[in-house]
């Protein structure tokens, strides 16, 4: 009988869930106890206060001047501040979190005697991804009530809010299991941390650097001379809209916009030479792409240990 029937009994058997998982709960009572979590935490809201403190001021100077935005717009300033803290935990402390939860287990030689259990495949994969995602989630937690005070300041509406949030959440179980999946195709935590880093700035720099490489390049062969036909001009607004939506950044800024300037949360219409042409908000595509791709690291991840422990 093969192990993932095995895998399917024992799990009904044992009735594991993720708030159950016996993984997941030793990852996190390790890591919460003692005074280590409370104290990075607090050191955490300390700066991010400072932080948003400067952010603030910096903004009132700025609407001084008789160019400079609006000071009614400060809350607009809080609230990327506290995003832009988000996106960065979402991007490199996630990761850097699994990135060597399973490889560890291999170089502490206890990954072998942790498969001779009757924990399946997908408990380990997930409770590792849980314990991870817990903590990465609970700094997002804790900085909501600092995010806040955009409401109090003014200029940022709630769907803006929960918009953002929304994508920051996927963001950290991608990202995350990103990290996962290379510590299980890995065996040591350096090449497998390396890697996933490597990934993560492509994705976040690197992919914007090529299309503003390629757009520099590519523009002036399609603007250069006479004006393309509406239906060219159409799939070059498509195909913008889907680059963006493989960036967590592009998808938070471009979605903001349309959201500010079209007045439209998912589709929105557009005139292009006469013709109006109906598109979409990038954060829609974002929220497609990265949980199918999510769906397929953490299946890829569960093949990957099971396939190991069958060798």
């Amino acid at each position: 009988m093969g192990e993932s029937t095995t895998e399917a009994k024992v799990g009904r058997s044992v009735n594991l869930s993720l708030l159950n998982n016996p993984v997941a709960v030793k990852e996190l009572r390790s890591r919460m106890r003692g005074r280590r979590a409370f104290v990075v935490l607090t050191i955490y809201l300390l700066l991010m206060s400072v932080f948003i403190f400067f952010v603030y001021l910096a903004y009132l100077a700025a609407s001084q001047n008789s160019f400079g935005p609006s000071s009614r717009q400060a809350g607009k300033a809080v609230f990327a501040a506290v995003l832009a803290v988000e996106v960065f935990l979402v991007l490199f402390v996630g990761p850097a979190f699994t990135s060597g939860a399973i490889s560890g287990e291999k170089e502490r030689r206890t990954y072998e005697l942790l498969r001779t259990t009757l924990l399946p495949a997908r408990t380990l994969v997930s409770g590792k991804l849980l314990s991870a995602l817990s903590y990465v989630f609970l700094l997002i937690l804790v900085s909501l009530p600092l995010q806040s005070i955009a409401f109090l300041l003014g200029g940022v509406a709630p769907v803006e809010v929960l918009l953002s949030q929304l994508l920051v959440a996927l963001s950290a179980v991608t990202y995350a299991l990103i990290g996962l999946y290379f510590s299980s195709l890995m065996r040591s935590t350096l090449v497998a941390t390396i890697t996933t880093f490597g990934i993560a700035m492509f994705l976040t720099f690197g992919v914007p650097m090529i299309v503003g490489m390629g757009g520099g390049i590519f523009g002036s062969v399609f603007f250069g001379g006479p004006s393309p036909g509406w239906l060219v001009q159409s799939l070059l607004y498509y195909g913008g809209l889907l680059l963006a939506a493989t960036n967590l950044p592009a998808a938070l800024i471009v979605s903001e916009v349309i959201l500010l300037e079209e007045d439209a949360l998912f589709l929105f219409s557009q005139t292009v030479d006469g013709h109006a042409v109906t598109l979409f908000s990038p954060w829609m595509a974002y929220v497609l792409i990265y949980a199918i791709v999510a769906l397929a690291l953490f299946w890829g991840t569960v093949r990957r240990v099971r396939r190991v422990s069958k060798s």
